[in-house]
């Protein structure tokens, strides 16, 4: 009996022995993904795969090309696409899902699976996957650009097709924006839009910058100097584009070898977006339910924000259009204009400003401006503001507002365009 007493209880240590153990066992991590040995290619190879019968490649095979980072997605500039480049040129690559790879970073990127092809003359590699395919080697391996000048990269295109530095990191020195881009921001911020700006040397050679409207500094105004641009090269059917990555790598400041007569205001809505609220402006209804809207002057093509309390009879109402927030700190002596014209019988339009928006325009403390504007004399016939001084508000928080107000007896119709800050 003790015997078997014994027994079970060096039955039960050794089972003890074997539990702790378990427990003290390093936890099971999974294998880091690995690609399968293969033969490696130069992006330049990768090019010419393509271009040795000018249709898509459809990868089936193992091959790898390596590469470091030189455009990422950081700046919202790129939408699941990223640039890389070796000693023999550079490419795009077309990924299926935005990705975490940076600039500098070096990787290197399974091709099976993938497809050379070109769209509108610019070579890519495309459907490429982020999470199974490319394979970070090593970071902070920057690229430096190669300097070149405007006529490098538009002219001499290889087979008349394609530009020698396409897909690279290149810089340009002594260029400036043309004149006619003064005053525009780098691309369509309020509707996303992508536009076109044109960069020039000394010598009248044009070249496009193109950017995104989803890019951080697409609402930025364009600098007005002459300088430095850092970009990739890109191409669209025979014309060649660049594409700025960070707005640092803009250098813009020295004096322009185009002279201009440069005025470019703060702020501008012209309402040509066909939009009353974009751009952080809203409307609210304190009475009834007219609204703000847009109307155009027909064969001009005009855009601007009206109002109108008739439709079949008069409304009562009291209804504001409030701008953005505006930030007037370190502006000098900013002025306000804008157009206006009305028609018809009825209350004035008002003009008001505070510093204290609650959200409400009922519980918001206001100052009137409208004394200190001058406002259509009827018939729709325009009117200028003049510069309405508002140095009082150099600060931030800044809002105005137009108030309209109808009854069930009369009302006009106004009308207001080219709201403008300016310094």
């Amino acid at each position: 009996m003790i015997m078997n007493n014994i027994k079970n209880i060096s039955l039960l240590g050794l089972m003890l022995t074997f539990i702790l153990l378990a427990c003290n066992k390093d936890p099971i991590t999974p294998p880091l993904e690995v690609l399968e040995a293969n033969e490696i290619i130069s992006i330049d190879s990768v090019k010419n795969w393509y271009k040795s019968g000018n249709v898509d490649v459809n990868v089936a095979s193992n091959i790898s090309v390596f590469g470091t980072i030189t455009a990422d997605e950081v700046s919202g500039n790129l939408y699941k696409e990223i640039f890389i480049q070796d000693g023999t040129g550079g490419i795009k690559l077309r990924l299926t899902s935005s990705g975490s790879f940076y600039e500098g970073e070096y990787v290197r990127v399974s091709l099976r699976g993938a497809i050379i092809t070109r769209y509108k003359n610019m070579l890519s590699i495309d459907n490429i996957d982020p999470d199974k395919q490319i394979i970070k080697q090593g970071t902070k391996q920057s690229i430096a650009p190669e300097v070149v000048t405007i006529e490098d990269i538009t002219t001499n295109l290889e087979g008349g097709i394609y530009s020698r530095y396409q897909g690279k990191l290149i810089q340009l020195n002594d260029v400036e924006f043309l004149c006619s881009e003064m005053c525009k921001t780098w691309a369509d911020a309020i509707n996303q839009g992508s536009e076109d700006r044109l960069l020039e040397d000394v010598s009248g050679n044009p070249v496009i910058v193109r950017s995104s409207g989803f890019s951080s500094f697409a609402n930025q105004i364009l600098p007005t100097g002459k300088g430095s641009v850092i970009a990739v090269v890109t191409q669209f059917n025979t014309t060649v584009q660049l594409v700025v990555r960070s707005l640092q790598e803009v250098n813009l400041s020295g004096a322009r070898f185009d002279a201009c007569v440069i005025d470019c205001p703060l702020y501008i809505k012209d309402f040509e977006d066909q939009s009353i609220t974009s751009g952080g402006w809203s409307t609210q209804n304190v009475v009834g339910n007219v609204n703000w809207y847009i109307n155009d002057l027909g064969f001009t093509g005009t855009n601007y924000a009206a109002i109108s309390n008739f439709n079949s009879g008069n409304t009562a109402c009291e209804t504001w259009l409030i701008s953005k927030e505006f930030n007037l700190s370190g502006i000098n002596s900013p002025t306000l204009s804008f157009q206006s014209a009305y028609n018809y019988s009825g209350a004035p339009l008002e003009l008001y400003v505070t510093t204290s928006y609650t959200g409400d325009v009922t519980t918001t403390t206001w100052t009137n401006l409208t004394s200190l504007a001058n406002w259509s004399t009827g018939g729709f016939s325009g009117q200028y503001s003049g510069l309405i001084n508002i140095s009082a508000y150099n600060t931030s928080g800044v809002r105005f507002a137009f108030k309209y107000t109808g009854t069930n007896t009369d009302g006009s119709t106004w009308e207001i365009d080219d709201f403008t800050i300016e310094d």
